[in-house]
């Protein structure tokens, strides 16, 4: 077609091309080309030489996932420490970029030196980060207080952004298990917005309140960290997640959330302006799930490079639609270090 709309994203044909346009709030994401060609179904997957090759002649920014790139719970996957040191040495500049919302960017800072891992903070992006940068983004009103879902990560984030919150690892919430008990909620009209992260504790009382909120308060928001519904864990069993939380409250609220994480609209072009990625030809996202990593990467016209070390396995990347396809994938971050 001459011109299409995706995820917020509008694409017009220019000469037999697509010109993608990301509209930011300033003009740091400005528009880039994306091929119209037809290409053969598939990614290519990269050996070593080619990996290097690529990164080394390609890419400026590598925007890289953790869990199941760099490690796997708490130990490092395949020669970590050595692809990353080695891609610095390249010049190569390094975001990471998590869906967790469960540790800030300090307690992530913490982790990664805990495993021989040196970064600066402001290179860490987790799913907490983002729910305070967008409700700064929005200018949260400094009178207005926000109903926190969620446990320690979000709420150094909004320590830090100085918005003040009740809820999270607080005995905020009463208990609540009768129609008389939910007459009897008194609203805070002080709440201007419900963040909502991943919390292991989520009761029938922390529903009850956050859908009195999203329902009575006019104006008030609904935010939430990432859509992850549940993460593989061992014996074949899933490990319900934040969307799951969310699908809860979407379903008595009425509401849809802005999911500030991978997944959603909101941050691709927050990292394009917040970290000066102007020419996003030239960033490659690293990511083990077709959904989140190479779904963002995919938005807005970023290289993207599947390693088989996490919940994608060659026989999902095989079975996956094209339109979900990275452009390449590789045995372990290392390949792209050219180890």
């Amino acid at each position: 077609p001459a011109s299409f709309v995706y995820w917020g994203f509008s694409y017009k044909k220019l000469h037999g091309h697509h010109r993608l346009s990301i509209k930011p709030r300033s003009s740091i994401c400005r528009s880039y080309i994306v091929s119209s060609l037809p290409q053969a179904r598939g990614p290519t997957q990269l050996d070593k030489s080619q990996g290097l090759n690529f990164v080394t002649k390609d890419i400026d920014t590598l925007v890289l996932d953790c869990d199941g790139v760099l490690w796997r719970g708490d130990k490092l996957l395949y020669r970590t420490t050595e692809a990353l040191n080695t891609l610095r040495a390249l010049g190569k500049r390094l975001l990471f970029l998590t869906n967790n919302a469960s540790k800030s960017r300090l307690q992530y800072k913490s982790k990664f030196e805990s495993l021989g891992i040196q970064v600066h903070a402001s290179e860490i992006v987790p799913a907490s980060y983002c729910a305070a940068a967008y409700l700064q983004s929005l200018c949260f009103p400094l009178h207005k207080t926000v109903l926190l879902i969620g446990n320690t990560g979000v709420e150094q984030e909004l320590n830090q952004a100085g918005i003040s919150y009740v809820g999270g690892e607080s005995d905020f919430f009463p208990d609540m298990c009768s129609p008389s008990d939910i007459e009897a909620i008194k609203v805070d009209p002080s709440i201007g917005a419900v963040v909502v992260g991943f919390d292991p504790r989520f009761s029938y009382s922390k529903l009850a309140y956050a859908t009195a909120c999203l329902r009575e308060l006019p104006g008030c928001r609904f935010v939430l960290t990432n859509g992850d519904h549940g993460d593989k864990v061992g014996g074949g069993r899933i490990m319900p997640g934040t969307g799951a939380i969310s699908a809860a409250i979407e379903t008595s609220s009425g509401r849809k959330p802005v999911t500030v994480g991978k997944g959603g609209p909101w941050l691709l072009p927050w990292l394009c302006e917040h970290y000066g990625l102007e020419d996003t030809r030239r960033v490659c996202i690293v990511g083990d799930r077709l959904d989140t990593d190479i779904a963002l990467g995919k938005q807005g016209g970023l290289r993207t490079v599947l390693p088989l070390t996490g919940v994608t396995s060659l026989e999902d990347l095989q079975a996956a639609g094209e339109e979900q396809l990275p452009d390449f994938y590789v045995p372990n971050l290392a390949t792209l270090a050219g180890l």
